[in-house]
């Protein structure tokens, strides 16, 4: 017997009943207390000695256990086996820790933390699966909030062995549940997910197949997922590169071999131009390498530039990765970048430069600043981003209710990242991420632009992107003492009537509506024809914009 992971778990294949479980189900515990009286003591004196400390001490422990888990299955399956007889395929499992060989898995669904109806109990995340075609082998994978509590049951070559295996909807009536097939299934446990796999001979005859899985403990049924409905799984088609993660990636992680900017030192700043008035540049995540160029090649007599690029992106060494654990609410390396530029203004003994942002981390930065630091910054031009990401709240179901910003930072950090952003495969996450056609109306300078922010390690685009997802600047926005022009991208009709543009409008053009009439210090300007890369698809009226604003705020300066 060996001491396991333990969690009532459920897949739901339209069909057959599969269940696993090494409960001891209907099996009565003796009391354990008297021995424990007497074995702990005789520990204690000779603590080296084996019967005790290896077997009748661990035995104690199984009974103890054992007393917890009577009838694991009995509650477990009952709200399927009253259903229809041609209703549902169900699998009940207590895991194993092993690693499954495989470490692809395709993502079915998602599930809010803290939905299930005891809080105690098991909380599903995430549902994926993977086929092995050549073995015709199906491996469900549910990903848990928190790990699986302690259970034992018997160690075999192939997993672990109990009530194992498949059964029908007349075998769950007579709790007898794998009265069609029994020990059957391959059960593991990986870190804070249980997997499992079966023969999918074992349980269709068919390539396509509607799941549901659902988790509990002991005689309560606790979570579904997906919470409505079901998940299609097609196996007569493949998706490489579509909601796959790799389980035996961490892109939390900066890898060994990669070389930090150690904290004492300065990011990249190179410095340009001959104007009077000086502006930091500061690029973004999705700006690439030259997003800047044609505007400083343009106004080289007209300003002093220092242009400020982020760790990590643009070719650049990031900062070390804040010590695991840490929220991407505390934006670590956002006021690390903060930092970064009131140095540079320090140490050049800048007097109230202007600070012209694109997109995060350079963004959220620049506000920042404007709002702590408004003795040291003369203004702030965005140029085509968006603040903040909009998320509803997963607990309603009609997805009209917007997350609390209480709420953000723990989703943000045990949802997406933990669950999904840690594990991304980099062909699912360039195949979901920004779209080409957002960047600029010249498809080539899109595409060169795309290439750029794409290369950078996507263990730096997760950090940033998460830290982004994790804020909420215009909270603050009320405590801006300093002017800040907003060049949003006004696109076009038909860009915005394509549905597979959809997020344009809503991320780039309406936030900003509902922000502008709460805040004097906020100018907006919109740039019509124009995508993220404001300055090269309209470099006249981006310019013009820029140089009214900057000689507004020269003028203010000197009191005129």
């Amino acid at each position: 017997m060996s001491l396991l992971k333990q969690v009532a778990m459920c897949v739901v294949v339209a069909g057959t009943v599969v269940g696993a479980s090494g409960s001891n189900s209907y099996r009565t515990a003796s009391d354990p207390a008297p021995t424990e009286q007497h074995a702990r003591p005789a520990l204690a004196l000779v603590p080296h000695r084996h019967y005790v400390r290896d077997i009748l001490i661990p035995q104690i422990e199984f009974a103890k256990i054992k007393n917890e888990i009577i009838s694991l299955e009995r509650a477990a399956l009952e709200r399927w086996g009253k259903g229809d007889p041609q209703g549902y395929l169900e699998l009940v499992i207590v895991s194993a820790p092993a690693i499954a060989t495989a470490q692809i898995y395709t993502v079915l669904t998602f599930d809010a933390k803290g939905d299930g109806r005891d809080p105690s109990l098991a909380d599903a995340a995430q549902l994926a699966y993977r086929y092995d075609k050549q073995q015709d082998l199906l491996w469900f994978r549910i990903a848990l909030y928190g790990v699986p509590n302690a259970a034992w049951v018997t160690r075999g070559d192939n997993g672990y062995q109990g009530t194992v295996g498949v059964g029908d909807v007349a075998g769950v009536n007579a709790k007898h549940l794998n009265n069609l097939h029994q020990n059957n299934l391959q059960i593991r446990v990986e870190g804070d997910s249980i997997v499992i796999g079966v023969k999918r001979t074992d349980i269709t005859d068919k390539l396509k197949m509607n799941v549901i899985a659902a988790v509990g403990s002991n005689e309560q049924w606790n979570d579904d997922l997906p919470n409505a409905g079901s998940a299609a799984i097609d196996l007569s088609r493949t998706t490489p590169g579509v909601r796959e993660i790799d389980v035996g990636r961490n892109n939390l992680e900066l890898p060994k071999e990669y070389g930090t900017l150690a904290d004492h030192l300065p990011p990249l700043i190179t410095s340009k131009g001959s104007g009077k008035r000086t502006l930091i540049l500061v690029p973004g995540m999705y700006s690439g390498a030259t997003s800047f160029d044609s505007f400083i090649a343009r106004n080289q007599t007209q300003y002093k530039f220092f242009l400020v690029t982020p760790p990590g992106i643009n070719g650049t060494p990031s900062r070390l990765m804040p010590t695991p654990g840490a929220s991407f609410s505390e934006l670590t390396w956002t006021r690390r970048l903060e930092r970064d530029i009131l140095n540079l203004i320090r140490t050049e003994k800048l007097t109230k430069p202007m600070i012209v942002a694109e997109r995060q981390p350079g963004a959220q930065a620049a506000i920042e600043l404007a709002i702590e630091h408004p003795d040291q910054i003369g203004g702030v031009v965005l140029v085509g981003t968006n603040l903040v990401q909009s998320f509803f709240s997963p607990k309603d179901p009609t997805r009209k209710t917007p997350l609390a910003f209480s709420d953000r930072a723990g989703f943000v950090d045990e949802s997406w990242a933990a669950k999904w952003f840690k594990y991304v495969t980099p062909e699912t996450w360039k195949n979901g991420d920004l779209a080409k056609q957002l960047l600029s109306v010249d498809p080539a300078r899109a595409l060169t632009a795309w290439d750029e922010l794409e290369s950078a390690p996507l263990e730096i685009k997760v950090r940033y992107l998460c830290e982004f997802w994790a804020s909420d600047v215009t909270r603050d926005f009320d405590k801006l003492r300093v002017p800040v022009l907003a060049l949003v991208p006004g696109f076009d009709e038909k860009f915005l009537a394509d549905p597979a543009n959809g997020f344009a409008k809503p991320a780039f053009l309406d936030s900003w509506e509902t922000l502008v009439p709460k805040n004097p210090q906020l100018e907006l300007v919109k740039i019509p024809n124009a995508r993220m890369l404001v300055l090269d698809d309209q470099p006249k009226l981006a310019d013009d914009a820029i140089t009214m604003f900057v000689e507004l705020i020269s003028r203010v300066q000197k009191g005129q």
